[in-house]
């Protein structure tokens, strides 16, 4: 009996430790789904912070790569150093600016690739953050190429940076600004010389028409065919000549302003034809007109236009004294604009001429006044157009000019 009851009571601590167990491993199922749902929950956080860093990272890439296209693009250099003065940043118009590669400026420093002056690298040396300094240099980039260029070197401005930080160096040319002072040097110059030109022209009218009316009476008093006839028709021919050039200037110094109407440009260019023919000089010319259509029309000042067809015949007539052909094309282009040109069979232009041609009082003729094609360059412009010049492939050369937004005939 008492065997039969130990044995029962074994039984029932075994089956109490299984209850026992199974509480157990309840409480460890439940732990597990607790630890497991965790995990999921982290596992999700981290793929999120995992795609938000892969963002910002390829945010991050897309603005070094953005900045860089623009670095890139700039026509003007940008160096830029670090705290301890070396190159970090050498953009593209750097090297067109110094003919050093990216690759051979990076880590060297900033003066051993632009020479300032010792002066202003100890003051760039010396800048504070944001502080900066400027000036004018002139850069080599080969043996052969100057380019003057203005720079400007900023220190940089670092957020949380007690240390001193880097600096920025900006080159600009200048070429095209030298120009530009170049040719308001030239332009105010010709604009004494014009007013001088216009006041002596308008004191020399008054005198050359007395010598022209005692030349006229003299002319037919004298006998045909003496000696002092001969002398007095060659006063009559230089008063003639400084009349001409009176003229010319004149008309190239005095204020105009076009009166534009709808106007038959090859009516213009037939009279403007008819009227050389009747100068000696002329007289070995062939003139030929081609028109595009006959019904051709353009909005010009039909006297302005005149007298720029005129210098154009002119320039070509003189350009060819033995004779030659001259041939004048009347078109409209696909943009709308108004094109006409001349051309000549001359000796064409020359390299000297090729720059100075329409500058005024510019000349290559033994007789000329240097106003004619400055005439044909003003009026052009006059009528919001440009004048272009070159050489003709057989030789001559050829004038054009194109007036923009005139009318076109059917």
């Amino acid at each position: 009996m008492d065997k039969r009851e130990n044995e029962l009571d074994k039984l029932e601590k075994l089956a109490e430790s299984f209850s026992t167990m199974g509480d157990f491993t309840q409480i460890m199922r439940d732990s597990y789904s607790r630890l497991e749902s965790q995990y999921e929950d982290v596992n999700s956080r981290l793929a999120r912070v995992n795609e938000l860093l892969r963002q910002s990272l390829s945010e991050r890439n897309r603005l070094a790569h953005y900045l860089h296209n623009i670095l890139e693009s700039l026509d003007t250099g940008v160096i830029v150093t670090d705290q301890a003065g070396r190159i970090n940043v050498f953009n593209s118009a750097a090297r067109k600016y110094t003919g050093i590669e990216p690759a051979d400026a990076l880590g060297q420093s900033f003066h051993e690739i632009i020479d300032i002056g010792k002066a202003r690298s100890e003051e760039a040396a010396g800048l504070a953050a944001g502080e900066s300094i400027s000036g004018e240099i002139l850069l080599c980039p080969t043996e052969e190429q100057r380019i003057p260029a203005a720079f400007s070197i900023t220190r940089l401005r670092e957020a949380g940076s007690n240390g001193q930080s880097g600096l920025v160096l900006i080159l600009y040319d200048l070429t095209e600004i030298r120009k530009l002072q170049d040719n308001l040097k030239r332009i105010s110059t010709l604009a004494a010389l014009g007013e001088m030109a216009a006041t002596v022209a308008h004191e020399i009218r008054n005198p050359l028409a007395g010598i022209s009316g005692f030349t006229a009476l003299l002319l037919r008093d004298i006998e045909p065919g003496s000696e002092v006839r001969r002398l007095v028709e060659k006063i009559d021919e230089g008063v003639k000549s400084l009349n001409s050039i009176v003229g010319s200037l004149l008309d190239y110094t005095r204020n105009v302003y076009p009166e534009m109407i709808e106007t038959d440009p090859v009516k213009i260019v037939e009279n403007a034809i008819c009227d050389i023919r009747t100068e000696p000089e002329s007289q070995n010319q062939v003139f030929e007109v081609q028109v595009g259509s006959r019904r051709l029309k353009a909005v010009l000042d039909p006297q302005l236009f005149r007298l720029v067809v005129l210098n154009l015949l002119k320039n070509a007539v003189q350009a060819c004294p033995s004779g030659g052909k001259i041939r004048v094309c009347l078109n409209r282009l696909e943009s709308g604009a108004f094109q006409i040109s001349v051309e000549d069979e001359g000796p064409g232009i020359s390299d000297e001429a090729r720059g100075k041609m329409f500058e005024p009082f510019f000349t290559t003729k033994a007789n000329g006044t240097g106003l004619g094609l400055a005439t044909v360059k003003k009026l052009t412009e006059l009528h919001g157009g440009r004048v272009m010049a070159e050489n003709r492939p057989g030789g001559g050369a050829v004038f054009t000019i194109e007036i923009p937004d005139s009318v076109q005939g059917d």
